[in-house]
Order: C-alpha cells, then structure tokens, then sequence
C-alpha cells in the first residue's frame, strides 16, 4: 500500500469510530448500555407527564405539582457518565419548568396577569430546552415538547 493510500484508510478507520461512538448505539437507532437503561428509566416518566399537562398554564398549580414529582422520580435513576452534562441539562430544564408554573400560580393568584404570561413563556421556553436536551440525549418519549 503507498502511504497515500494508508492515510485514506486510517483517516476513514478514525472517521468510522468516531461516528460510532457519537450515534446512539443501538439497533434501530435505540440506545443501549447505560445511556439506554437510563432512557428507559426516565422516558416513561415522561410519557406519563405528558397525558396528564395539557396545555401549560392551564392548571398551574396541579402541573407544577406533576412535574416537580416526575422531576424526582427521573433524579432517582443513575445518570451514566456518557454525556452526563446533557442528561443534568435535560433535569435542570425540567426543574425550571415546575418553577415558571408555580410562579403562573402565584401570579394568577394575586390577579398579576402581566407577571403570569411571562411566567408561561418560561414554562414553554423551558419544555422546549428540556425536549431539546431530551433529543440531543437520545430520549424519545422526553424529546416531546410539553
């Protein structure tokens, strides 16, 4: 082999790795290993989040309360170290997300109606960073905007 040709092949062999390595892993695009128990952990949370929100702000009170409980139980499962920086992301997200509704409440409750849509806008900026580190995580059920 002439070294050119060495060179093609070792810069391919690197490329190959390094685009394994960044994929999900899994058949079908599904994750495995740790990243997937802890996908298969926390997605379900998320589905189950998701059928009883509704539309944010609608029932402030009752959604922060069902964020802030799926919020504990996704801190209970292990976050692996494979891109444990997207995963606490996706958590503070979520954790900012039961605190703009709480803050709709609040606001509603002193008839503070300029306070409470901005409050609402957070919520949804929130959902939004959460389903977006959800997705870049490899999650499915959590890549779902609230």
């Amino acid at each position: 082999m002439t070294a050119s040709r060495i060179r093609i092949t070792a810069v391919a062999l690197f490329i190959a790795a390094v685009g394994g390595a960044c994929g999900s892993g899994g058949d079908g695009g599904r994750l495995t290993g740790a990243k997937g128990t802890y996908a298969s952990k926390v997605d379900p949370i998320c589905k189950e989040l998701q059928n009883k929100i509704g539309e944010l702000g609608e029932n402030p009170e009752q959604q922060a309360k069902d964020v802030e409980e799926a919020v504990g139980r996704m801190k209970s499962a292990e976050i692996p170290r494979d891109d444990e920086a997207i995963a606490k992301t996706f958590i503070a997200a979520m954790e900012n997300l039961y605190l703009a509704l709480q803050d709709v409440d609040q606001s509603r409750r002193v008839n503070d109606q300029p306070r409470a849509q901005k409050a609402v806008a957070t919520a949804k900026f929130n959902s939004e960073a959460a389903a977006k580190a959800a997705k870049s995580y490899g999650m499915v059920e959590c890549a779902q905007t609230l």
